[in-house]
């Protein structure tokens, strides 16, 4: 397997160095060093972070029901090092809202998780895994400016900025960037049979 290989399975999506799997309530202690830490709340966009761990396993759970109900290839996602299983962090592929049902993806990692590529290769995972379907033809990321972090990988994801969106989240507006199927496919080679991808030409993220 290449540095940039994918493979997504029906229960998980693998990167050479990530897997993408359901939550568990059993990572509850991991999850909450994540999102009970205020300024990852702030970051993406939560009221306040995760108060102790009773409140993070009963999100988890509601986290893996909502993600099992969701319509391929929507999802919620635990990430894990492949090497050794530690969580790094969470990933979303979900609609925007019910009124603009557009399909975004995310990612939270914890601190000592960035600066490594794992953004960047969430990112190009979930962005083959939003494509599985035949109907989804473009997904999304947004984010408030001053989440420089995450828009930086979405334009090395080869994404481009939208002007039209008028997104907001709590009121605070937000920067759109759009991938469409065939952007996709002019950077990377395409979706195989088999649901395996050999992508070519994202550098070393």
């Amino acid at each position: 397997m290449d540095d940039l290989h994918v493979s997504i399975e029906p229960e998980r999506i693998v990167t050479p160095t990530l897997i993408l799997r359901s939550w568990s309530t059993e990572d509850a202690q991991g999850a909450f060093e994540i999102y009970g830490d205020p300024r990852i709340a702030k970051a993406i966009g939560r009221r306040q972070p995760v108060r102790d761990l009773a409140e993070m396993r009963e999100l988890l759970g509601d986290w893996e029901l909502q993600s099992s109900r969701s319509p391929v290839p929507q999802g919620l996602w635990a990430v894990e090092a492949a090497d050794d299983g530690r969580l790094l962090g969470g990933a979303t592929l979900l609609p925007f809202s019910p009124r603009d049902p557009q399909l975004v993806m995310g990612w939270h990692l914890r601190p000592e998780a960035r600066g490594h590529g794992v953004a960047g290769q969430i990112g190009h995972a979930l962005a083959h895994q939003a494509f599985l379907t035949a109907d989804v033809d473009e997904v999304f990321v947004a984010a408030p400016a001053q989440n420089a972090g995450s828009l930086a990988v979405a334009k090395r994801l080869g994404m481009t900025v939208v002007d039209d969106f008028d997104w907001a989240h709590h009121g605070v507006r937000l920067e759109v960037l759009r991938m469409g199927r065939a952007d996709l496919h002019k950077i990377r080679p395409g979706i195989s049979l088999d649901y395996s991808y050999d992508p070519d030409g994202l550098d070393d993220w």
